[in-house]
């Protein structure tokens, strides 16, 4: 009868168990209005509970869970008072993403200067693709070109002022847009 009598104590108790969440989760939801978050402060309620107990006994463990759940819901409302609204969209929040003129703009930049390059003398095109794209040294294009410094250094000179003509006979400033 000792087994029998138990397996009907832990069956009660875990009904009441089951009893108890359903009536906390009813409790919590009905104050957050929001399933999800009244699920984990239902779970959090019983970590709590968890903890508690393993250092001192509980009395009333509905009146303990209820309580903490109280206070749990109380916090959730406290912190998102403290957090700026999120729905509103600031007036001076910066998109780090350039305008769509913009891209047109540098795309139109870069279809000018693509077709600049290509008309342009082979070796300048060379030496200034070498020093300014791929960071040659101009060291290393004379002593590959058999060319002297100053020839490397004009060749880059030259192919520079070759695009500023051909972004100004287009309209456009030669510099970086303001």
């Amino acid at each position: 009868m000792n087994e029998i009598t138990a397996i009907a104590a832990r069956r009660r108790a875990d009904g009441e168990e089951a009893e108890l969440r359903r009536a906390l989760q009813r409790f919590v939801e009905g104050r957050l209005r929001d399933r999800g978050e009244g699920e984990d402060i239902v779970q959090e309620t019983y970590v709590r509970l968890y903890d508690y107990r393993r250092t001192r006994p509980v009395a009333d463990v509905g009146a303990f869970c209820f309580a903490v759940a109280r206070n749990l819901v109380h916090d959730h409302f406290r912190r998102r008072q403290a957090q700026p609204a999120t729905d509103e969209l600031a007036e001076d929040l910066v998109c780090p993403q350039p305008r769509a003129e913009e891209i047109l703009d540098y795309r139109q930049r870069v279809e000018i200067l693509v077709r600049a390059l290509k008309v342009m003398p082979p070796l300048r095109r060379e030496v200034f693709l070498r020093r300014r794209l791929d960071g040659v040294p101009t060291t290393t294009i004379a002593a590959d070109l058999d060319l002297s410094i100053a020839a490397v250094e004009k060749h880059c000179s030259r192919a520079l002022a070759d695009l500023r003509v051909a972004l100004e006979r287009r309209g456009l400033p030669a510099g970086a847009r303001a």
